[in-house]
C-alpha cells in the first residue's frame, strides 16, 4: 500500500514538473519565432524550429498562424503523448499559436522503479517481520514442546515433574514459576513420604496377611507436619525426620515393637504381631509403655544436649485392640495397610494429649499388671468412634528399677548416636 501509494505521488510530481518544462521550452520559442509570425515568413520558422534543441519530452512542435494553420512543424507526436499549447503575441495581440506533443513515459517508467524498489524493500522488510516471528514463536513452541513432554512423563507416573530451564520470555515467566512452586511442592511431597516411609518395616509372610492380631499400638503423631513441609527444604525435611526415626527405631527393636506404617501425621508401632495368636498374652502392654517412656526420653535429651536439632513435637497415645494386616501389591512388592477400629481410635486418642506426655486408653490399662508399679493420672474424657465417652490416662511414672532402666538405655543409645 504505502508503494502505490508512493507511485501515485512520484508519477503526478514528475508528469507535473515535465509539463513545466515543456511549457517554459515553448515560451522561450515564441520569443524566438514571434518576429517570423509577425512577416509569416515560414522559412525563417522552419529554420528556426529545425535549429531549435528542444527537451527529451517534447516529441513534436507545431506552429500555427493567427488563422489557425500550420505554417511550420518539427518531429512526429508518440501514440501516448498529450498535447500542450502556448500563444504567441506581440504587443498583446495574438500573432500565433505553438503547439507541442509531449511524452510523459520517464516519468511513470521512473516512478515504476521506485515502485519495484519500494515492492523489494516491503518484501525484505516482511522476510524480516517473518524471520523475528519464527523465532519468537520458535521459543515459545520450543519451551511449550519440552513442557509438554515433561508433563506427560509427569503424569503418567514415568518421573518427578522437572521443568525446562526457564524461558527468557516474560509471558512465560509467571507459567513456569507457577509450575516450579507445584514442582517443588511435589519434590517436598516426595521426600517427606520416603523420610517417613522409612518407618514402615518389612512385611509379613503372605500367609499371616489376612488375620487379626491382638496387640498393643502406640500412635505417635508428628504435630504441625504440613507447616515443617513448607518451611523445610525437600533434604532439611527428610534429614530431620530421618534422625527421629532412628530413636524411634531403638525404641521399637529394644522392646520388640514393629514400626508398620503412617497413617495421616502418625507413626503405628505394634507389639505382639510376631506372637502366636493362640499362646496368650505375654508383655505387650508393658512393652508398649515402656517404648513410649524411652523414645519421649530421647527425644528430652536431644532437646537438652543437641541445638543444632530442629524440635519436632510428638503425641503420643496407646491403645489395645485387634488389628488387620490387609495385603496392597504393587506387582513388584506386598505391602501392608492397617484396617480396623483399634489403628483410628489410637489416632483419635493421640489428638487429645500433650507434648511429650503419653496418653492410655482404658483398654490398655486393663492388661496392665496391678504389681506393675505405675502411677497413672486420670486424663480426660474422649468419645470413641461410636460417640460413647471413655476414659483415659496419663502415665505419671514408671516403676523405679524400669525408670532406671529407661535411663541407662538412653544414655547407651545417645552415645551411639554421637560416636557414629
Amino acid at each position: 500500500m504505502i508503494s502505490s501509494l508512493t507511485y501515485t505521488h512520484l508519477e503526478t510530481q514528475l508528469s507535473a514538473k515535465l509539463r513545466q518544462d515543456a511549457q517554459r521550452q515553448l515560451q522561450r520559442l515564441t520569443v524566438a519565432l514571434a518576429p517570423s509570425l509577425l512577416r509569416q515568413d515560414r522559412i525563417s520558422i522552419s529554420l528556426t524550429l529545425s535549429d531549435w534543441s528542444k527537451g527529451p519530452e517534447i516529441d513534436a512542435i507545431r506552429v500555427l498562424n493567427a488563422s489557425q494553420q500550420v505554417i511550420a512543424e518539427s518531429g512526429r507526436p508518440s501514440p501516448d503523448s498529450i498535447e500542450i499549447s502556448q500563444p504567441v503575441t506581440q504587443d498583446n495581440l495574438s500573432i500565433g499559436l505553438l503547439r507541442a506533443d509531449i511524452n510523459l513515459s520517464s516519468a511513470e517508467q521512473t516512478a515504476r522503479r521506485y515502485f519495484a524498489l519500494g515492492l523489494i524493500a516491503s518484501a525484505l522488510a516482511a522476510l524480516l517481520a517473518a524471520l523475528v516471528v519464527y523465532q519468537l514463536s520458535e521459543r515459545y513452541l520450543h519451551y511449550l514442546r519440552q513442557l509438554q513432554q515433561r508433563l506427560s512423563n509427569w503424569q503418567e507416573g514415568k518421573d518427578l515433574l522437572h521443568l525446562p530451564p526457564p524461558p527468557l520470555l516474560s509471558d512465560l515467566k509467571q507459567l513456569h514459576s507457577t509450575l516450579n512452586n507445584i514442582a517443588i511442592k511435589e519434590q517436598q511431597q516426595r521426600a517427606m513420604q520416603e523420610a517417613l516411609g522409612r518407618f514402615i518395616s518389612a512385611p509379613p509372610a503372605t500367609g499371616e496377611l489376612l488375620r487379626y492380631h491382638e496387640c498393643a499400638l502406640l500412635f505417635i503423631e508428628i504435630q504441625d507436619l504440613e507447616i515443617l513441609q513448607n518451611r523445610l527444604s525437600a533434604e532439611q525435611l527428610s534429614k530431620t525426620l530421618n534422625q527421629y526415626h532412628r530413636l524411634l527405631s531403638h525404641a521399637a527393636k529394644l522392646y520388640n515393637g514393629k514400626l508398620d506404617r503412617y497413617l495421616g501425621d502418625g507413626v503405628v508401632m505394634l507389639f505382639g504381631m510376631s506372637r502366636d495368636p493362640q499362646s496368650g498374652h505375654g508383655n505387650e502392654a508393658l512393652h508398649c509403655l515402656y517404648a513410649a517412656q524411652l523414645f519421649l526420653g530421647l527425644i528430652a535429651h536431644l532437646r537438652d544436649h543437641d541445638s543444632k536439632t530442629l524440635p519436632v513435637e510428638f503425641r503420643v497415645a496407646a491403645h489395645w485392640g485387634p488389628v488387620l494386616m490387609a495385603p496392597l501389591s504393587d506387582d513388584e512388592q506386598i505391602q501392608c495397610s492397617l484396617i480396623g477400629d483399634t489403628v483410628h481410635w489410637a489416632s483419635h486418642l493421640a489428638t487429645s494429649g500433650e507434648e511429650r506426655r503419653l496418653l492410655v486408653s482404658q483398654e490398655l490399662l486393663s492388661h496392665i499388671p496391678q504389681d506393675a508399679g505405675i502411677a497413672w493420672e486420670e486424663g480426660p474424657m474422649v468419645s470413641d468412634l461410636h460417640g460413647r465417652e471413655q476414659a483415659s490416662y496419663w502415665l505419671n511414672s514408671l516403676a523405679e528399677k524400669n525408670q532406671l532402666l529407661i535411663q541407662r538405655q538412653i544414655k547407651h543409645i545417645t552415645a551411639m548416636t554421637e560416636n557414629a
